[in-house]
């Protein structure tokens, strides 16, 4: 059997230090990159919802200026009419 030395004892040491950095740098790297998964389905799930909400405003806005259309076009044809019959007379 061996005798065990400084020596290899310092280098075992080192490889257990590096063993162990080695799995903790992964183990952050992989929470940050999960970390930076959500944030960009969140984002992405803001942007989504952003665009359906304008989406709506202007769904919103057309028919307002549609109603208003119609109105002033029926307001234009009474007007009309009005003119006419006064002509008539």
């Amino acid at each position: 059997m061996k005798n065990f030395t400084a020596s290899d004892f310092i280098a075992l040491g080192g490889l257990l230090l590096a063993t162990v950095t080695t799995v903790v740098g992964g183990v952050v790297w992989f929470a940050n990159s999960e970390k930076k998964r959500y944030a960009a389905e969140r984002d992405f799930a803001h942007i989504r919802r952003n665009q359906e909400q304008m989406q709506q405003g202007l769904n919103n806005l057309l028919h307002e200026l549609d109603r208003r259309f119609d109105m002033v076009e029926r307001d234009i044809l009474e007007i009309k009419s009005s003119l006419k019959i006064a002509k008539h007379d």
